[in-house]
């Protein structure tokens, strides 16, 4: 039954605070929440991580947990370190309707605020939805334009919109206190893309994180925000260049349609931006298929939609980071390596003499026709050999995408991501928790394991 509630801002407030979850799209959350907690402590360990825990340590009081380390905060500040460590390695979820990562700010801060209430996982999973699903409507009204037109990063500028709903379900509070938590975030929402392959992308998730519970705290101390902050003529869609006015159409089949159900989330495989996964698939296959080593290629082309030269920008990288958003790098690392793993986008393999060859005969270049599908998930890679043969693969997708992800790949993933920061035996206890998330009747059950304790 659909939210009969006028006017698109009360639709969504009323939705966040009452909306019913269906068993379904709790499980979706669940994996969810399964894969951000493995991303998050594989992330603990960089050094954008790091200073975001050293800041929120000795900037914050309180018992919230930071995963992967003996050190606690406040709640908006173990958010904010979480939320930095979650994004740090660019290996947490997409979701390509409203163009954001959500679980890197949903998570931590459902983590810190479940922590506040002792809320049960179950809760939290509920929470997870409606702030994913507040991300996919406003995702729709606001893009393409806000993001790809003009510069704006959803995982922060819708993202902590997002937050704010999930912090403001696991506090109770009513659709009046929703409707101004999401008022005060709107004016905290913020995201530049130019910062992509800079410490300042990580940043963002923690800022998401942290202003969503901020604002969600706020509301339920009675702070108020403008009932048109998000959308009067000089509010968040305004200001933020929205495709859309108004929020109506994004309210029209509120609890009716699950977008975590129907188009899903969509898990990453391998560290890097969505955007090269598509063609890494297909060169990966091909190199499997063929026996294709270094030497015998003359050049990769790619093909790929108009959005994806405006995230891969960094053609030379010289750092980890900027090697995430470089397809002359991750194309030439999938011919040179065996795998492309967390460790793939160390420096010293930046530097290889293979990697260094193979990445000045890889050029990337639209395809408009790309257009119509889902941003990010269609290319073609055409590879000419030196002995004249030529190549070509078409990738509708990638491992990682909704139907396209097995138990056993997000298991080992989560082992792969968690041991560097927890022992052996605490990464299988933190998993046997996540998998067990139902059973959970206090959030802290779950972060004491996140915490190796």
């Amino acid at each position: 039954m659909s939210l009969q509630v006028k006017g698109g801002v009360a639709a969504l407030a009323n939705f966040v605070a009452n909306g019913i979850v269906p068993t379904a799209a709790r499980d979706r959350a669940a994996m969810a929440f399964r894969d951000t907690c493995g991303v998050m402590l594989a992330g603990v360990r960089e050094p954008a991580a790091r200073m975001a825990q050293g800041m929120a340590a000795e900037d914050g009081t309180g018992s919230c947990r930071i995963a992967g380390t003996p050190l606690r905060s406040s709640a908006a500040l173990a958010a904010f370190a979480n939320g930095v460590a979650a994004h740090s390695l660019d290996y947490d979820d997409m979701c390509f309707v409203s163009l954001a990562h959500p679980s890197c700010a949903l998570v931590p801060a459902l983590l810190a605020t479940g922590e506040l209430v002792h809320a049960r996982l179950p809760a939290l999973l509920d929470a997870y939805v409606v702030g994913f699903e507040l991300e996919c409507r406003l995702g729709k009204v606001m893009n393409p334009r806000h993001y790809h037109r003009r510069g704006w990063h959803c995982t922060s500028s819708i993202g902590t919109l997002g937050a704010a709903a999930a912090a403001a379900r696991v506090l109770g509070l009513d659709s009046s206190g929703v409707q101004n938590a999401l008022g005060i975030a709107a004016s905290s929402a913020c995201g530049l893309k130019e910062n992509m392959g800079s410490m300042v992308k990580p940043l963002h998730a923690g800022m998401a994180a942290r202003n969503g519970v901020i604002s969600a705290q706020l509301a339920q101390r009675g702070f108020t925000a403008s009932p048109r902050a998000l959308d009067g003529p000089q509010g968040y869609l305004a200001a933020m260049d929205s495709e859309h006015a108004t929020l109506d159409i994004a309210a029209a089949d509120l609890a009716v349609r699950w977008e975590i159900v129907e188009t899903g989330v969509t898990v990453k495989l391998y560290p890097s931006c969505a955007a090269t996964h598509p063609p890494l698939d297909a060169l990966m296959d091909m190199r499997r298929q063929e026996g294709l080593t270094p030497d015998q290629i003359e050049t990769i082309d790619i093909e790929a939609d108009s959005m994806t030269p405006r995230l891969l920008i960094h053609p030379n990288p010289a750092t980890g980071l900027e090697a995430k958003f470089s397809m002359p790098f991750c194309a030439a690392a999938a011919v040179v390596f065996p795998r492309l793993g967390i460790d793939t986008f160390d420096v010293e393999h930046i530097a290889n003499a293979d990697v260094q060859r193979l990445m000045q005969r890889v050029t990337l270049r639209t395809n408009e026709a790309f257009d119509g599908a889902a941003p990010l998930s269609r290319a073609r890679v055409t590879v000419r050999l030196r002995d004249g043969r030529t190549l070509s693969r078409l990738a509708d997708g990638a491992r990682g995408y909704p139907g396209r992800l097995t138990d056993e790949e997000l298991a080992a993933k989560f082992a792969a991501c968690a041991v560097p920061a927890l022992s052996q035996s605490a990464a299988a206890a933190a998993w046997a928790a996540l998998i067990n998330l139902g059973d959970i009747g206090d959030t802290r059950e779950l972060t004491a394991r996140l915490s190796g304790e």
